[in-house]
C-alpha cells in the first residue's frame, strides 16, 4: 500500500510542467498589509494567448483566491497593496543531444567441436553489441509561456513581491484550463 501511494505521489508530482520562482523584497505581514486591489489591465500587459476576458478572468479570480486565502480583503479605495500579473507567450528554440549508435552486422562464424572422438563442423551466429559513435545536436522550436504576479506596496510604489511559472506550451486550450493551478503553485512560493 506504501508502494502505490508513493508512486502516485510521484506521477502527480511530474504532472505539472511549470517551473515556479519566487523573489521577495520584504516578507508580506499581514499586520500591515490587510488589503488589495488590481492595477488596471493598461498596466498588466499579456501576449496573444492570455490576451482574452476568459485568461484574464481566470488569472485575477485565481490569484485574487489565493491572497483571500492568506488573510488579505479585496478593497478597491485606497488598498495597501497593489496586484499586477504579465503573462507572455515567447518562441525559443531548444537543443537536444542524441545518442548515435552503430549496429554492426551480425556474422556467422564456422566452428569445431569434438563428440564422442568425431569432429563436428557448425555454425555460430555472433550479434554484437551497439556500438556508441557519437552524438547528434537536434533542434527543436517550442513556445514557451510565463505567468508573472507582481505585489505593489502601494505607499511606496515599490514591488514587495514577485512570483512567476514558466512551462512549454504544447496545447493552448490546456493551458488556458490550468491558469487556477498554476497560480496556486505560484503562491505556494509566497512566504
Amino acid at each position: 500500500m506504501k508502494k502505490l501511494i508513493f508512486c502516485l505521489a510521484v506521477l502527480l508530482s511530474g504532472c505539472s510542467s511549470y517551473r515556479y520562482y519566487a523573489v521577495s523584497n520584504e516578507p508580506l505581514q499581514s499586520g500591515k498589509y490587510q488589503t488589495f486591489a488590481w492595477i488596471p489591465d493598461g498596466d498588466a500587459k499579456s501576449s496573444a494567448l492570455y490576451n482574452n476576458d476568459i485568461a484574464t478572468d481566470k488569472i485575477v479570480n485565481a490569484a485574487s483566491k489565493e491572497m483571500e486565502n492568506r488573510g488579505f480583503k479585496l478593497q478597491n479605495s485606497e488598498p495597501d497593496l497593489l496586484l499586477r500579473f504579465t503573462a507572455k507567450v515567447t518562441r525559443n528554440v531548444k537543443e537536444y543531444q542524441e545518442p548515435v549508435y552503430y549496429n554492426p552486422p551480425a556474422v556467422r562464424l564456422p566452428r569445431v567441436a569434438y563428440y564422442n572422438g568425431r569432429r563436428a563442423y557448425y555454425y555460430t551466429y555472433v550479434n554484437p553489441m551497439p556500438i556508441y559513435v557519437g552524438e547528434r545536436e537536434r533542434t527543436v522550436r517550442v513556445k514557451e509561456n510565463s505567468i508573472m504576479l507582481d505585489i505593489i506596496d502601494r505607499k511606496t510604489s515599490k514591488v514587495v513581491w514577485r512570483g512567476w511559472a514558466e512551462g512549454e506550451l504544447n496545447n493552448p486550450q490546456k493551458t488556458i484550463e490550468e491558469i487556477p493551478a498554476v497560480i496556486a503553485g505560484i503562491f505556494k512560493k509566497l512566504p
